[in-house]
């Protein structure tokens, strides 16, 4: 009773109206993440077709007939977007736009809420596939609404799952059992509830039923490779038939009021604000809700419930410059998000942006001061930074790169919005998302994005060597084309999330520095910024590809560029696609 079928639709429509339905066949495919995917918008042309037939339909479609076309402005967004999801997979209009018919099992989405976008002016409904009340993962579908609540785009990430049960034949308490187990980590199960989901293995390239642990604190390695970082926090599949662990995914994502002025890591002045208290000051800036603070080289890996440290106060004392550096540059990234892609802080809630300074993973350490390396802690919501030692014999904190700042609190959005997942294809794309950040926010004050200095944490390794370079991935060892993409186990580095990572760095490259046949820059890089983060927040989901990202990258750049003319629209649309496509990413 649990195998479904799909439907496209109503079974009425007659034979003509199903050739003339296929000759409007909308842009649409199956990922390997196992999700078929679709994807229509108001300001793409070979959409028009598409959309004008719809717009037809939805006189008799019963919601919108009843509602009448003058009061579908002022009803809540949500109820709209419902309305355009259901029509949208009942009608033969758009037959790559299925859903599992609800009579195997009963199909359904399920909202997670209407967010503004402020950078587009328009609204996103957003829904999660769930089959028999249990959620699909990864699955994921945005419907944009302008303010009239008219019909934007549809973009959709949905799970065909034939054959998979909807019972699980094991109880919650043996999957936890299994994952306790389940060797490589100690890991702290206590408080840990499991959740029933579809899964689509990779591996076995199906889906399943699985039991999914989230946010699984670690404490250690056994044996510890100390070569490599290991997570603070993993999710664990466990398939709800056999009891079998199939996957294990980190989710640690690694690296790398008054007004004073205080010296920085780098020896610059540096306009800080402080709290106040009583004849104490204190590292904290309420105006923007940022705070820094100190782990008195402690071990994040061993002693995460300690995040995020010591309070960061001050008598008369001068302020540590490696402070000065992460409170600095956190505040500037907050008003990054603020100011440029209209976000609240890293929850879009004005919640707090924390950082934690002289941090050492003792393990990946050579005398318990260096770390060469800094991660964002999901559970505490921490950007953690290690340091290594400068010329001089001081330590020099890598919050001292505005890029590395950057890159760490913008693992804290995508924790909090698309939650990549952080292993193979994805990882390199949640990594992607975080350096093209990194370097946005670092050259945001330089217009001429040809003089960008692309390279990520120069000068924090020794010999100065960076992790990364943007411009040229291939000079640190990252492919920069598909057609050398690295496929690597999951024991090495999360199947590449560090090394993919520089095929999608390259395509957001040449978007950056694409030129028209004047030699002009095409795009500013608030656009850009723009572009990727509605990418990011909006369409992207946990188990997205490279192809995916190129996919809403352009949707996104459709729904802020759309009212331009024709021809400045088409140039931002083709230098896009260009982009991705000079790397090897299409759809």
């Amino acid at each position: 009773m649990c195998a479904q079928k799909k439907t496209r639709g109503p079974t009425s429509a007659d034979e003509s109206e199903k050739q003339a339905a296929r000759k409007l066949r909308p842009k649409g495919y199956k990922s390997s993440n196992g999700l078929r995917n679709f994807s229509i918008h108001l300001f793409d042309k070979s959409d028009a077709a598409i959309l004008a037939k719809l717009a037809e339909e939805r006189a008799a479609f019963p919601a919108f007939s009843l509602a009448g076309p003058e009061n579908v402005a002022q009803l809540d967004p949500e109820t709209v977007a419902k309305w355009y999801l259901a029509q949208a997979l009942q009608s033969p209009t758009v037959p790559s736009f299925t859903a599992p018919k609800p009579e195997a099992i009963p199909g359904a989405f399920k909202s997670l809420g209407t967010e503004t976008v402020p950078l587009t002016g328009t609204r996103t409904v957003k829904f999660r596939q769930t089959l028999g009340q249990i959620p699909v993962y990864g699955s994921l579908v945005t419907v944009e609404l302008d303010r009239a609540n008219n019909l934007v785009s549809l973009n959709s990430s949905i799970g065909d799952l034939e054959g998979v049960g909807c019972v699980a034949k094991i109880a919650a308490a043996d999957a936890v059992k299994a994952v306790e187990k389940y060797p490589g980590f100690q890991k702290q199960l206590s408080n840990i509830v499991p959740q029933l989901m579809y899964y689509f293995d990779k591996g076995a390239s199906k889906w399943r039923l699985v039991f999914f642990l989230e946010d699984v604190p670690i404490a250690s390695e056994e044996p510890r490779d100390q070569t490599k970082p290991a997570p603070q926090y993993m999710d664990y599949v466990v398939d709800a038939d056999t009891g079998e662990v199939v996957a294990q995914l980190p989710r640690t994502s690694s690296m790398a009021a008054t007004l004073e002025h205080a010296i920085d890591g780098r020896k610059q002045s540096r306009p800080i604000k402080v709290e106040i208290s009583g004849a104490i000051r204190i590292l904290q800036d309420t105006s923007v809700n940022v705070q820094t603070f100190d782990f008195g080289f402690d071990d994040p890996a061993v002693n995460s419930e300690r995040l995020p440290g010591k309070v960061i106060d001050r008598p008369p004392a001068p302020w540590p410059p490696s402070a000065v550096s992460a409170h600095a540059n956190a505040v500037v990234v907050a008003e990054f998000l603020r100011n440029v892609l209209g976000r609240n802080n890293i929850d879009n809630k004005g919640g707090p942006i924390n950082s934690s300074i002289n941090c050492v993973v003792s393990a990946e350490s050579p005398d318990k001061k260096q770390w060469c390396n800094s991660l964002w802690s999901p559970d505490k919501k921490v950007a953690v930074f290690g340091q290594r030692l400068d010329d001089d014999g001081s330590l020099m904190s890598r919050s001292v790169n505005l890029d590395v700042v950057g890159h760490e609190i913008f693992h804290g959005v995508t924790a909090s919005t698309a939650r990549l997942e952080y292993a193979g294809e994805s990882g390199a794309l949640n990594e992607s998302y975080s350096d093209i950040f990194g370097v946005v926010i670092s050259n945001f004050d330089n217009p001429n994005t040809r003089t960008w200095n692309w390279k990520l944490g120069e000068g924090l390794n020794p010999e100065g060597k960076p992790d990364r370079d943007m411009e040229d991935p291939t000079r640190f060892g990252q492919p920069a084309h598909m057609q050398d993409f690295v496929q690597l186990s999951l024991k090495d580095d999360w199947g590449g999330v560090h090394t993919n990572s520089g095929i999608h760095n390259k395509a957001a490259f040449h978007i950056l520095t694409s030129v028209d046949s004047a030699g002009e820059l095409i795009f500013k890089p608030k656009e850009v910024a723009a572009m990727f983060y509605a990418a990011l927040t909006q369409h992207l989901s946990r188990t997205s590809q490279f192809s995916d990202s190129r996919r809403y990258a352009i949707n996104s750049a459709l729904s802020l560029f759309g009212t331009l003319p024709p021809g400045q629209l088409a140039a931002k649309v083709n230098a896009i696609k260009k982009s991705f496509s000079a790397v090897g990413i299409s759809e």
